[in-house]
């Protein structure tokens, strides 16, 4: 049945003709994301790459005698994995389901086999895989630099391009995770950006009141991130400028939107 693809809300996928998209779609099959599912460990092979569409997944690097830490967070504007691209059958990570929602999914091999026929979606995911690279250079500086309320309200923007809302439903421990300190850090951070008006929080849930207020305290690597799509895709348009990370990729064709689809 021809129909308004939903494959379109992941831009990677929106990037590619409608040809070569459906391709990849008679491949794919469309998946629920449950809340904390563990959609790959660490050192195993990944058999299947997600493009969500709704959601988004952290990917976590475990620590040995450490906690673990989310070094990135992938939702509409991307997916995962991105070693598959170079043909890398082991993940190094962990990546665990965050915001629920739904995913396109497909085998490793299949994905393998669309790159050999697809140049277009060989470039679309080459110019991503450089941009996540970027990303988590960046990340290391974060760290290092940044304060604990800067890099809160970072998160939370980026969390909110990605779910395309104003309200998170998600705990301190999450928070935790994303930012590498621990839940108490979290509180004081929490705590500061609410006593400011700029946020409403509880248990496991959060509500933006002032975006413009966390953008001027978030540290520049929130900006940093758009800059990076920016360049990655100079023909895109990113969307809203600072508001959002994720850039509208440029379609390698000006074909009709609607495609068959499963």
């Amino acid at each position: 049945m021809v129909q308004k693809n939903l494959s379109l809300a992941n831009q990677l996928m929106a990037a590619l003709p409608p040809q070569e998209r459906g391709l990849l779609l008679a491949h794919s099959e469309l998946v629920e994301f449950e809340l904390h599912a563990v959609l790959c460990v660490a050192g195993e092979v990944a058999e299947h790459v997600w493009f969500p569409v709704e959601g988004f997944v952290s990917i976590i690097l475990p620590v040995p005698a450490a906690a673990d830490m989310a070094i990135a967070q992938v939702g509409p504007e991307g997916m995962f994995h991105t070693s598959a691209v170079f043909d890398v059958e082991h993940s190094a990570f962990h990546a665990r389901v965050q915001a629920a929602g739904r995913a396109y999914r497909l085998p490793r091999s299949a994905l393998q086999q669309n790159l050999r026929q697809s140049p277009c979606l060989r470039e679309v995911l080459n110019r991503y895989a450089d941009a996540r690279l970027s990303q988590l250079a960046q990340q290391t500086v974060c760290l290092n630099h940044h304060s604990v309320a800067q890099r809160l309200a970072r998160t939370l923007l980026m969390t909110r391009d990605q779910l395309s809302s104003n309200e998170l439903f998600l705990t301190h421990e999450v928070f935790s995770l994303m930012l590498g300190v621990r839940r108490e850090s979290v509180t004081q951070a929490a705590s500061a950006l609410q006593r400011r008006g700029l946020i409403s929080y509880s248990r496991g849930y959060v509500m933006l009141l002032d975006e413009a207020g966390l953008e001027s305290i978030a540290c520049g690597c929130y900006e940093a991130y758009s800059h990076t799509y920016a360049r990655a895709f100079p023909e895109a348009r990113v969307i809203g400028a600072a508001r959002s990370p994720a850039a509208v990729f440029p379609r390698c064709d000006d074909s009709p939107e609607e495609v068959t689809s499963r």
